[in-house]
């Protein structure tokens, strides 16, 4: 068992350092932002937004948001398994029933370290954390129940059985403001685009799993043929394409395409991890010897070759409507790949900024889910002062307030300084 521990470490690390694409503002309303950013923000979301009016400054850490939740368990659920003294069947029930498939935990960080407009350009630098990691109901069915009568096999892969994780850091130079030469009789359309230099942190990828488990008169009969891959120090690049359109009045469109020739390449730390298990023809009565002559286990570790993490495209579309003391948005948002915080099943933002007070904005949002991202509400508050904006915000998984029936939960604060 210690031999399994050092992969899962590095697996763990790596996780505890991933990446997303959110920045911690845009966590207040749940992500529907795109035509929202201003500043060193509109680096992200939508460069075509920068402009000689909005100058701002990032100061190390402050502006910083971070997630964690899954789409299955709760504190409330995980307080009704602890308060019974022991598991009937109708308990668990219960708990299978709240799982839809497989366990699918998913966190996310987002911590700025600086940024800096001036006119129509900005520099910002930002670490993006994030990771994913799934296992198959049929796991905790297994550990529920035990193997019944023995006439179920089950049979484990990649698919509902993996985990992955990335961590970067960007060095990101945007310009915007870029008026599109069109007749005078179209609404004016502004480009922006953004380049990012990449420094990998650290990844892991779950790139096989194997398995198989079964009892019948022969006894009990199990394999595994896992292997992990992880790296570490790596470098790359990745751009951003905005456009922006005002073609009726207070009424804003947009349109980006994110992680444009995206990639890391990883070539420092390259580590491989093949881990074996078999046990054939295993009955109760042997359990009762020594247990390690009942199985074989083999961890091998190797140097891998130099790997690339590819960075899917990302496309979003965004409308944005403002009233006199109100503000709605929505964005609907298209990955063309899966990853740690990507998926190809669309998804849905909708976010909007109260200001009965202008001096304190209040902030709501809701975001749609998919198989890698749960559906979420969020709730904010600011202060928005001449030269000095702040504020906090909060976020619920899988529940209309923060509670515990959330699937998890969120956090975000900004801080910016206008030059």
């Amino acid at each position: 068992m210690r031999k399994i521990l050092l992969p899962l470490l590095l697996l763990l690390a790596a996780g505890a350092l991933g990446g997303t694409t959110f920045t911690s503002k845009s966590m207040l309303f749940a992500d529907s932002y795109m035509l929202r950013a201003q500043g060193c923000d509109a680096n992200y979301w939508n460069p075509a937004l920068l402009n000689a009016h909005d100058h701002d400054l990032w100061l190390p850490a402050i502006n910083l948001g971070i997630y964690a939740g899954n789409n299955s368990l709760s504190l409330d659920l995980y307080n009704y398994v602890m308060e019974q003294d022991y598991l009937d069947d109708a308990d668990k029930q219960h708990i299978l029933d709240a799982i839809d498939g497989k366990l699918d935990f998913n966190f996310g960080g987002q911590i700025s370290i600086f940024g800096l407009t001036l006119g129509n350009t900005a520099f910002t630098n930002s670490i993006h954390l994030g990771g994913r990691a799934a296992i198959t109901e049929k796991v905790v069915q297994l550990a529920l129940y035990g193997n019944g009568d023995g006439s179920e096999i089950y049979e484990f892969n990649k698919a509902e059985n993996n985990a992955s994780a990335l961590a970067y850091l960007d060095f990101t130079l945007g310009m915007g403001d870029i008026r599109i030469p069109l007749p005078e009789t179209i609404p004016d359309i502004k480009f922006g685009f953004a380049a990012s230099l990449l420094a990998g942190i650290g990844t892991g990828n779950t790139e096989k799993v194997d398995g198989r488990l079964s009892s019948n008169l022969d006894g009990l009969n199990a394999d595994l043929d896992a292997l992990l891959r992880a790296g570490a120090g790596g470098y790359g690049f990745k751009g951003l394409l905005g456009l922006y359109s005002e073609p009726l009045p207070n009424l804003r469109a947009g349109i980006t395409l994110d992680n444009v020739f995206g990639f890391l390449k990883w070539g420092a730390v390259r580590r491989d991890y093949r881990y074996q298990f078999a046990a054939d023809s295993v009955y109760v009565a042997d359990i009762q010897s020594d247990i390690e002559e009942l199985y074989t286990d083999e961890l091998t570790e190797t140097k891998g070759d130099p790997f690339t993490t590819n960075l899917p495209p990302e496309l979003r579309l965004s409308a944005l409507y403002k009233m006199n003391q109100a503000s709605l948005s929505v964005d609907l948002v298209k990955g063309f790949g899966e990853g740690p915080n990507l998926s190809k099943t669309v998804r849905f933002a909708i976010g909007a900024e109260l200001t009965p007070l202008p001096i304190l904005p209040l902030y709501l949002g809701f975001g749609s889910g998919n198989d890698s991202y749960p559906w979420r509400v969020s709730y904010g508050i600011g202060v928005n002062l001449k030269a000095l904006q702040f504020g906090l915000g909060i976020q619920s998984l899988e529940n209309l307030l923060p509670g515990y029936s959330s699937k998890g939960i969120a956090f975000a604060s900004y801080f910016n300084l206008r030059i």
